[in-house]
């Protein structure tokens, strides 16, 4: 009798911890979109001044830790090299925003923070390089088509506390999330 009690207290117990289980905020929902492989074509520059070039970009999204976490994986091509960068993002209940932490190929992070209404995303970032300078600070509005399978892109950067125009271009989804994810 001892061990159908103690069994049942073990049951009630799963069954307890179970029913209290966090579950990832609803607001998250937002960035299934990007759950998938992207390919992006813009141009970009350096500055105002300076003419543009292309810029090639891929992007493969899913969601990781249970669904409490969006992880990002960017590698950028320009005529300055290949970057690669790893992205997380998740949502803060109590600032009531999208943040993301990065890391890049070339030692340096990011912190940003997003908005997103409808089909449009921001997302605010400042970059610090490896040595631990800000190295700049951009936007990238990111407006998707109707079916969430397109995006178009305007980057822009900061400079002396002037927004100007960094890159334009469009994301096409080359692979949607397996089921599941």
């Amino acid at each position: 009798m001892k061990r159908i009690a103690v069994a049942l207290a073990v049951f009630l117990l799963a069954v307890v911890a179970q029913a209290q289980a966090p579950k990832p905020a609803p607001e998250l929902k937002v960035l299934e979109p990007w759950i998938g492989n992207w390919t992006i074509e813009a141009q970009g520059k350096d500055s105002p001044s300076e003419p543009e070039y292309k810029l090639a970009w891929t992007l493969q999204c899913r969601w990781i830790l249970g669904g409490f976490f969006l992880e990002s994986r960017h590698t950028q091509k320009s005529p300055r090299g290949e970057t690669s960068f790893l992205e997380i993002y998740g949502y803060d209940p109590i600032k009531k925003e999208y943040v993301s932490r990065g890391f890049a190929s070339n030692g340096s992070t990011l912190t940003a923070t997003g908005t997103i209404k409808d089909e449009v995303t921001v997302i605010t970032a400042l970059f610090v390089s490896a040595e631990g300078k800000p190295s700049m600070k951009v936007r990238n509005t990111f407006t998707f088509s109707p079916n969430r399978m397109s995006f178009s892109l305007k980057g822009e950067e900061e400079k002396d506390g002037t927004w100007w125009t960094s890159s334009t271009g469009k994301g096409v989804k080359t692979k949607a999330a397996p089921k599941g994810q």
